[in-house]
């Protein structure tokens, strides 16, 4: 499995069954950010680099055209590390674990190390500094600026007939990231 295909995975798993509620959760890793801002952030992303490739959007699920076409390309790395930290982000952000297996682990270590002091350079990561005693998976996202050191939010309870909403309604983050585009 590539990278990418890996990240897509992690990604889907974070965000599968996310309700209208949890669009305004904010993400504590990428401050100022809400779950909606991410999403957005990942499908823009996706939408722009198919589009910089001259290729045509098929599907919605854009996850699946990216990956028919431009996964094995150099790029495909940038775009599963994105997705790998933002299904962290979001998994986290949902009060959730991210399942981030020791192949990943492996992969967002080799692109810290390969990417060395640029990783810092634009100010998008900013490395935390921790010791070992906080394990592997916590000292690799360190590299990334992800504190997993930090308690899990409590999962952000959905509005239900309690609190005067009828149903709770499930986005689909692939297919409807454009959602606030109008705001």
């Amino acid at each position: 499995m590539t990278a990418y295909r890996r990240g897509v995975e992690l990604f889907r798993a974070a965000t599968a069954g996310i309700g209208v509620a949890e669009l305004d959760l904010p993400v504590p890793s990428c401050p100022g950010w809400t779950v909606s801002d991410v999403l957005t952030h990942v499908a823009d992303n996706h939408a722009a680099v198919l589009a910089h490739s001259g290729i045509e959007q098929t599907s919605a699920d854009l996850f699946e055209v990216y990956d028919e076409h431009l996964s094995r390309r150099p790029r495909a790395l940038v775009d599963a590390l994105d997705l790998t930290l933002h299904a962290w982000d979001v998994a986290r952000a949902r009060g959730m674990s991210a399942d981030l297996d020791d192949v990943t682990l492996d992969f967002l270590t080799a692109f810290a190390v390969d990417a060395g002091e640029q990783l810092y350079v634009d100010g998008e990561f900013e490395m935390l500094l921790i010791g070992p005693e906080h394990g592997r998976r916590a000292s690799v996202l360190a590299l990334y600026g992800r504190d997993a050191r930090t308690a899990q939010r409590t999962p952000h309870p959905a509005p239900g007939p309690e609190s005067g909403s009828e149903s709770v309604r499930s986005v689909d983050p692939v297919t409807s990231f454009n959602a606030h585009e109008d705001d």
